[in-house]
Formats: C-alpha cells, sequence, structure tokens
C-alpha cells in the first residue's frame, strides 16, 4: 500500500511483564481503492494508522510502501516499509528551532 507519511508518533510503554517497550504509530495519506472510487463519491485521500514496535526511520514527506503479512488472528500486520522517496522533515527543523 502506498502511503504519504504525515505523522510518526514515538512512545514508550511498559510491557505485560513490566519490561519498558517503544512504540511507533506512522500516520499517513493513501488513495482511495478503485473499489471505494466505484462504489462511493470520493475526494481527497484515505487517512491510515499503523502501530509497530520496529522503527522503520520514516519521516512526515516520505512516501513508502507498507508491506504486510498474516499476524495474530490472521490479520494483517505491518512488517516492512520500503522507502519510495524520501523528504526533508519539516517539522525536525520547526522542533530545534523551539528547541524540542
Amino acid at each position: 500500500m502506498i502511503v504519504q507519511i504525515v505523522g510518526v508518533k514515538k512512545s514508550e510503554y511498559k510491557g505485560n511483564n513490566g519490561e519498558q517497550k517503544v512504540g511507533y504509530n506512522i500516520m499517513g495519506l493513501k488513495d482511495f481503492t478503485s473499489y471505494e472510487q466505484g462504489n462511493a463519491e470520493c475526494q481527497g485521500h484515505d487517512v491510515v494508522r499503523e502501530f509497530t514496535r520496529q522503527d522503520f526511520g520514516v519521516q512526515p514527506g516520505d512516501v513508502v510502501d507498507f508491506e504486510y503479512e498474516p499476524g495474530f488472528e490472521n490479520r494483517a500486520t505491518l512488517v516492512g516499509v520500503r522507502k519510495l522517496s524520501v523528504t526533508d522533515n519539516p517539522h525536525e527543523k520547526d522542533s530545534k528551532k523551539e528547541g524540542k
């Protein structure tokens, strides 16, 4: 699935065993499927949000291809991100100016 990344949120949390873990919420925009376009009035883009424990090194502005495999209860699980085009992160520059 081709996605343009619009946000990445890295957060720490405690796992079931009390161990500290890191997770990533990756937000992006994708085109509506041909099924959706054929059965509804679609404007703009569809929104995608994926959670992963892997740092794929994506940042806002990147265009990527999300790769999935069947996971728990045969649900699609994000297992890879192939970068198609990379851009400078405009939000990173703003964060450095603000001292974040």
